[in-house]
């Protein structure tokens, strides 16, 4: 018998890693149906092959219960007894009752661990299939039941299994041979095990439960023990019709023992409400759903596993739900309340704060803001409100600094240029020194960059001296070095040495001396030099390093300048002035005046090795900032420190950046660089240089400073340059020409003395394009008293006439084709081309021929005209074919031949046809009498005379003459003429057809000699 296992038993309780349901039988539970029933289709007598009563009647339509044999008596106890069971049809009705299908709806899905069948009055089945399926339609096999090794392998290509077998994987399927003996004869016992021996049974896999899981279970018997052989074969069915009648299947009892599916998160099930068939798991580990197949909505803080517990998402108790995001690896709260947000509920929404010491799962309170003071939000921290412009305080109760009154009014006063504190005013702003403004935020006239850290607020503009208006330059930074064509050299800069780059260190080395120098210094090339205001307030990055003598010496540090600038205007100016410990340093030196110092003219070396008072005071005084611009605007030359050791072997130069426009790259750029307004004839950012058409001289002045002046050449705007003594122009540019560049040049037009860059226009013969100018030079009509008056100003159209058109052109500008040329000047790409039409004129714009000369026609006249021919480039001559020999009056355009008639010839057709003569009377045939020619289809063409044989005469040679004979009179062979033509109409046409001719005849005999 069967025994139900309990909760306490193996596979109910929690030993595999989670929680089951008790096992039960889950038939009674189940729908069953059957495709064939003893008696479906009225009285049906079977036979037992024992009992006292062998034979009997079954029918499913009687009123007599016990002739009944339903399949729901299966299920309505689960139990059977002699008055209730399930039958089949005896294989009287057919063959087809061998096979027979039981298919059980168990509702819902369980894990099987095993089926149980008796027989009722007959024996068990000899052959049979135990099959799953989820959704009644796919059905897998769980085991298949065979009578033998034999009949396994026949039926289902698998080797018969007896007794207990171990299986080898958890979804295995086998062929059993366990219940193949036909005994006992009734109430045999068949049972099928779905874990047992199987090797994930112990712990439960995954694999093995999925295999159990079901919820449709079909029986389907393929055969009996009555109609199977000696050898066990079902091939082989009696013919006996009494054997018949004892064939038949018959259950009494159906047992599934079955638990709920619940996913190892359960241990007891119960009824489900409104259905007491099916069942639904009592979960626990937080899981949630009929089955326990999925968290709990606030329980999804790891993913769902199979017996794991859920655990509950961190919401701080502001959320009932939350969904596992694997990227994060956590539950994310979902629909947070209490005005809270965020993937825990930790944050407070947009409005809404928590005190700074209330705990996550208090809820969060409205901003309490003032709205003319703030913009309704809040810090969610703490509930700071978020204040406008102007309001500061945890209740923007209070002015922000920059704000006063009781409405906190923004401070008119700039602090770039007040005198007042940060963050204070009163309503009156004091401005510093070089500072206007009610609000002191402009710069006096005269000076620029405004700026707090500024003691007078903005700097004076210099701009060379010529201009007192100026502002900050808005310019790129930018940065240069470079290691090649360094010199070393002495502050004089008397005793320069190049100095190659080494190639392995890629630095400058120095490792001698220069006679009678101490302090030496590296001299910068020209990419260092020249205009370098946009430097000013950047700075200058220098590398350096030295080696100083091994060994125990009295040596140490020198002092001197770092740095010293040459000015072309004579000042030299330096920086720095200590002693550098170890042996390197990195400089960075500011491009200001501040620390910048004058060398005395009358220093000429450095004594490092000496006390100061014996070398000679190289610190002169301080560089003003004017001093210092007029050393940038033109600077000569720059030399960096190399000597730092009394005891020095070696210096070296790694790196020296020089940069412009800022303090370093991708900076902010400096304001420091002033851009002036400057006067006619002045230019550059501090007015530094003579704008184009102006001269530069120069002034000395008392404070070693050179002044300049720009004055205009007299080049009337068309050169930069000018000789002082002559006047005479340099370079003159804007095409002109001439000593004082007052010329257009060739090729170009207008009044050069108006002192404009468009003074001269190129010329337009007719278009200024390359392709269709076609003069090579023009001049205006009335350019003499423009070259005298420059006032008078040149209008844009001005009028003018090109001096040189080609030969086919002509107009003002070379705009129109000349007589006996066509095109369109005017238009780019084209040109006047002659015309082609045989000396004729033709259309000026398109080229056609307008008239043809020499009886010649087309485009160009380059064909004759019908009924003409020869050459159309000479004169084409009329055809004048023969009226009577030709065709039509037409010949070949070439050659002049005509289309000949029959029998005529020669180019005009004039003359006869070879065989033929006589034009006059429409060229007969020749008929020359084949006796008596020597060539009888040929005669003369004109006369039609026969060539004749010696003594033969007569046009046709048809006589012999005298003293001749033997040939007959033509009048008896005039029977012989024939047609020469098929013309009816012609009847001058007629031949003399020969008659065989035999050796032994001739024409004419000689008498004498017969």
């Amino acid at each position: 018998a069967l025994r139900l296992l309990k909760t306490d038993d193996l596979y109910s309780s929690g030993g595999s890693g989670g929680l089951y349901p008790p096992l039960f039988n889950v038939v009674p539970r189940a729908q069953i149906s059957v495709n064939a029933t003893c008696g479906q289709n009225g009285a049906e007598e079977y036979c037992k092959q024992v009992g006292a009563k062998p034979c009997g009647i079954c029918n499913a339509h009687s009123s007599d219960r016990a002739k009944q044999r339903s399949i729901q008596s299966l299920i309505s106890t689960g139990s059977g007894s002699d008055e209730g069971w399930w039958q089949s049809p005896t294989l009287q009705g057919g063959r087809q009752f061998e096979y027979v299908t039981i298919l059980l709806d168990l509702k819902q899905t369980y894990q099987v661990f095993s089926v149980w069948l008796k027989s009722a009055n007959s024996p068990r089945p000899a052959s049979w299939i135990l099959e799953k399926s989820l959704d009644g339609i796919n059905f897998e096999p769980w085991q298949y039941f065979g009578l033998s090794d034999a009949d396994c392998q026949r039926r289902w290509n698998l080797a018969g299994q007896s007794g207990k077998y171990v299986f080898h994987n958890d979804t295995e399927i086998i062929c059993s041979t366990q219940f193949s003996k036909p005994g006992p004869l009734e109430n045999g016992v068949l049972h099928a095990s779905l874990l047992k021996n199987r090797p994930g049974a112990t712990d439960q896999s995954a694999e093995l439960m999925e295999f159990i899981t079901t919820r449709y279970i079909r029986i389907r018997l393929q055969g009996m023990h009555s109609t199977a052989n000696l050898d066990n074969s079902l091939d082989w069915l009696l013919d006996s019709p009494s054997l018949e009648k004892h064939s038949f299947y018959s259950l009494s009892q159906l047992k599934v023992s079955a638990r709920l599916d619940c996913h190892g998160h359960a241990n007891r099930s119960q009824e489900w409400s409104g259905d007491a068939l099916l069942l639904q798991c009592l979960c626990q580990h937080n899981t949630c759903g009929a089955q326990c197949e999925q968290c709990c909505p606030l329980f999804q803080d790891r993913p769902y596993s199979h017996g794991g517990e859920c655990e509950i998402c961190q919401c701080h108790g502001h959320a009932e739900s939350c969904s596992y995001d694997a990227f994060l690896d956590k539950g994310i709260c979902q629909s947070c309340s209490n005005h809270t947000a965020g993937n825990e509920c930790e944050f407070c929404e947009i409005g809404y704060y928590r005190d700074l010491d209330a705990p996550l799962s208090e809820p969060c309170l409205p901003c309490s803001c003032n709205p003319d003071r703030s913009t309704g939000s809040c810090q969610a921290d703490g509930g700071s409100c978020d204040c406008r412009e102007g309001f500061q305080g945890r209740h923007c109760e209070e002015c922000a600094p920059g704000f006063y009154g009781d409405n906190c009014k923004r401070c008119e006063c700039d602090e770039r240029g007040s005198l007042s504190a940060r963050g204070t005013c009163s309503g009156t702003c004091q401005c510093k020194l070089n500072v206007e403004g009610s609000t002191c935020s402009e710069c006096a006239p005269g000076y620029f960059d405004l700026q707090e850290g500024n003691s007078e607020g903005c700097t004076s503009c210099w701009c060379s001296g010529i201009s007192q208006t100026c502002h900050s330059a808005k310019l790129q930074t930018l940065a240069f070095e470079t290691l090649n064509d360094w010199k070393l050299t002495d502050i004089q800069r008397v005793k320069p040495m190049a100095i190659p780059v080494d190639a392995e260190e890629n630095r400058l080395i120095f490792a001698n001396e220069l006679d009678e120098v101490e302090a030496i210094y590296w001299q910068a090339p020209l990419g260092y030099l020249g205009n370098r205001l946009t430097s000013y307030g950047a700075r200058l990055q220098l590398l350096l390093s030295w080696v100083v003598m091994r060994g125990d010496t009295s040596g140490k540090p020198t002092t001197g300048p770092n740095v010293i600038l040459f000015g072309k205007n004579g000042l030299k100016i330096a920086f720095g002035d200590e002693s550098l410990q170890g042996l390197g340093v990195s400089l960075n030196v500011t491009l200001t005046e501040e620390g910048w110092y004058h060398v005395p003219p009358t220093v000429k070396d450095i004594k490092t090795r000496l006390r100061r008072t014996e070398g000679g005071d190289y610190h002169g005084e301080a560089v003003t900032r004017s001093q210092f611009l007029s050393v940038l605007v033109s600077l000569d030359a720059l030399l960096i420190r190399a000597a730092f050791h009394t005891d020095q072997v070696e210096t070296s130069l790694e790196r020296a950046v020089i940069y412009s426009g800022g303090v370093e790259l991708g900076g902010q750029s400096s304001s420091q660089v002033e851009q002036c307004l400057c006067p006619a004839g002045y230019t550059g950012l501090s007015c530094e240089g003579c704008a184009f058409g102006y001269k530069r001289i120069y002034e000395n002045t008392s404070d070693h400073q050179v002044l300049s002046k720009c004055i205009p050449c007299p080049c009337n705007g068309h050169s930069n340059s000018c000789d002082l003594q002559s006047g005479n122009c340099g370079d003159c540019m804007h095409n002109t020409f001439g000593d004082r560049c007052e010329r257009c040049q060739l090729g170009y037009y207008g009044n050069p003395l108006q002192g404009t860059p468009h003074d001269c226009k190129r010329c337009a013969c007719p278009l200024s394009e390359d392709s269709n100018n076609f003069s090579p030079s023009c001049q205006l009509k009335s350019y003499n008293y423009m070259d005298l008056n420059p006032q008078l100003e040149l209008i844009e159209h001005a009028e003018y006439i090109c001096t040189q058109c080609p030969e086919g052109y002509t107009g003002d500008h070379c705009q129109v084709c000349d007589d006996g040329y066509f095109g369109d000047p005017r238009q780019p790409g084209s040109s006047c081309q002659r015309c082609d039409c045989a000396g004729g004129p033709c259309n000026v714009t398109t080229g056609e021929c307008i008239t043809c000369r020499g009886n010649t026609e087309g485009w160009h006249c380059e064909r004759c005209k019908l009924g003409h021919w020869g050459d159309p480039a000479v004169g084409c001559d009329p055809c004048h074919c023969h009226p009577e020999g030709s065709e039509s009056g037409l010949c070949d355009s070439t050659d002049g031949q005509c289309l000949c008639k029959p029998r005529y010839a020669g180019q005009k057709c004039d003359e006869c046809d070879v065989g033929f003569a006589n034009v006059e009377l429409r060229c007969p045939s020749c008929n020359c009498d084949p006796l008596g020619s020597l060539i009888p289809d040929r005669c003369d063409p004109r006369s039609g005379q026969c060539q004749c044989k010696e003594g033969v005469m007569g046009a046709k040679c048809h006589e012999c003459q005298d003293g001749y004979f033997g040939m007959n009179a033509m009048v008896n062979r005039l029977d012989e003429l024939r047609p020469v033509s098929d013309d009816p109409d012609d009847d001058d046409d007629w031949e003399l057809v020969p008659e065989p001719e035999d050796a032994s005849t001739v024409a004419c005999e000689d008498r004498v000699h017969l």
